[in-house]
């Protein structure tokens, strides 16, 4: 799965990538996207998981779900195609001499879908809400968060001041992801509603016919001034778990953007389709339990380190992911906190874990289980193996439905998950941290005392110091078993769609940035 200072890449939904079950039947035969004349009144998109799990609620989710956010919801900033802030909500914005307030000064003409308008009283409300812990796109932004706002202040009906615990410049950047997501006046006061219903003022209303974990149907909101910078009148999502299901979509002409794995493009570029990549995204085993409350075992860090030691990620790369990266770095190889010596430290060495599980107290073994989906299945049997050569017996369980897999988190020690990178500060107080891959509220000072200090790094050496130690202490910590680093691939349709675009670093493009082919 791939969640600001948006709050993580990989996220819920990031793991709901590798979790979720997909609905669109696989599709075989040639194109038959060149018979007929490109409609550009609707874009079909194909995605790997449901955007809407947690409902329709902005703050529950992070980047790995932006894309399909952005169109029901507007950000008090904008992510512009560089990878920057820009103007949203707030039309403009300033610090004062400290940066510990940053006054946002906001458009008068926006509508939400519940009736209700735009101002700075319903900007308090929404950032308010940052007391409420299962709100991951808030979690660095609470009390005690590293980027805690201590109070939000209606300076005018168009004026909001956010007042931070300790400087913060280049915060807006924040509001330009699911953190700066504004709900309007019903939703906000009645968060529930938002398990059903959106109540944004994006470009885009969910229309009736969307079928919840199967497809979203989004059509042009004409109360939104932004509507115009999106050129299709109506956007589907299509859950489309499995790779090849995906790219048969494509081909057939039942999507016209696909989300692709790496052993899919060739085939997609054989049929005369487009491809845009970017890399970043690292598939990782994460240790859901670091206390041993659903297995005693991963409790102790030499069981977390022996994993690190028992896969043979050279050899999954090479029989299941030819073109992506084997990887034994938690943050990806172009990253400021990469580090070559991990891939010494932890090169495979099976009889290295199993001392370590010796000295751990388990040189006889254990076993515990592992939830998985159709799209992780193969790469869980692989690693299976290897675990079984040291050992340690990992059941596959199969996820039956949605809740069965959104609550593995909660209930086995160990998950699957693609995470991206592009905001590590954001990934780990949202997702790593504070978020759902730590339910289980485990701690770990050198972890948490590297993220803090990559939050406040004053220049790029800063940076690439505490990453490195943050990067390091993911893997030594077991918190962490990198298996390899993909592309993000982007399928399109040449004959319907312009050439993707990133944002950035961000895998995942704006829904603004799709238009028709010319």
């Amino acid at each position: 799965m791939k969640l600001p200072n948006s709050t993580a890449r990989a996220s819920s939904a990031v793991l709901a990538g590798a979790l979720l079950m997909g609905s669109l039947a696989a599709c075989g035969g040639g194109s038959s996207q060149t018979a007929a004349k490109a409609d550009t009144s609707s874009l079909t998109l194909a995605i790997d998981s449901d955007s809407a799990s947690f409902g329709f609620d902005p703050l529950r989710v992070s980047a790995a779900q932006r894309q399909f956010f952005e169109g029901l919801y507007d950000s008090l900033m904008t992510l512009q195609p560089d990878g920057s802030a820009g103007p949203g909500l707030a039309k403009d914005f300033s610090y004062n001499a400290d940066n510990t307030v940053l006054t946002l000064n906001l458009k008068d003409d926006v509508t939400f879908t519940d009736g209700s308008k735009l101002d700075a009283a319903l900007v308090k409300a929404n950032l308010d809400r940052r007391s409420d812990p299962a709100l991951s796109a808030y979690s660095a932004v609470a009390k005690g968060g590293a980027q805690e706002i201590t109070s939000v202040d209606v300076v005018s009906p168009t004026q909001v001041a956010l007042t931070f615990a300790k400087p913060q410049p280049g915060f807006e950047k924040n509001l330009a992801s699911t953190t700066g997501m504004i709900v309007g006046k019903n939703g906000v006061t009645d968060t529930s509603s938002l398990a059903a219903t959106p109540d944004g003022s994006g470009p885009y209303t969910l229309d009736p016919s969307t079928m919840k974990g199967n497809k979203y149907v989004l059509v042009k909101n004409d109360k939104s001034a932004d509507a115009a910078k999106y050129a299709f009148k109506k956007v589907v999502f299509s859950v489309v778990q499995d790779p090849q299901a995906r790219a048969n979509a494509l081909v057939s002409g039942q999507a016209d953007v696909a989300m692709l794995t790496s052993p899919t493009v060739d085939f997609a570029k054989s049929k005369g389709l487009g491809v845009s990549q970017i890399g970043g995204t690292v598939h990782t085993m994460v240790s859901f339990d670091k206390i041993g409350k659903t297995a005693p075992a991963f409790a102790q860090e030499k069981v977390r380190q022996a994993f690190q030691y028992a896969i043979n990620r050279q050899a999954l790369v090479d029989a299941l992911h030819k073109g992506d990266i084997a990887s034994w770095n938690a943050l990806p190889k172009d990253s400021a906190g990469f580090t070559k010596d991990l891939e010494t430290k932890y090169a495979y060495n099976p009889e290295q874990a199993k001392s370590l599980l010796s000295e751990a107290g388990y040189g006889n073994g254990f076993e515990f289980t592992i939830v998985g989906s159709a799209e992780t299945q193969t790469d869980l049997q692989a690693v299976q193996k290897d675990l079984a050569a040291v050992g340690i017996t990992m059941n596959i369980k199969m996820a039956a439905s949605t809740d069965e897999a959104f609550a593995a988190v909660a209930t086995t020690p160990l998950g699957y998950a693609a995470l991206g990178w592009d905001n590590p500060v954001g990934l780990m107080y949202g997702v790593v941290l504070n978020g759902f891959t730590n339910v289980q509220k485990a701690t770990d000072d050198q972890l948490t005392a590297a993220t803090g200090e990559a939050a406040a790094a004053k220049d790029d050496a800063a940076r690439k110091a505490a990453l490195t130690k943050l990067n390091t202490r993911l893997v030594e910590s077991g918190w962490m078993i990198p298996l390899y680093e993909s592309l993000t691939n982007q399928g399109y349709n040449t004959k319907k769609v312009a050439q993707v675009k990133f944002a950035g670093a961000n895998a995942y493009p704006l829904l603004s940035s799709y238009t028709p082919a010319s």
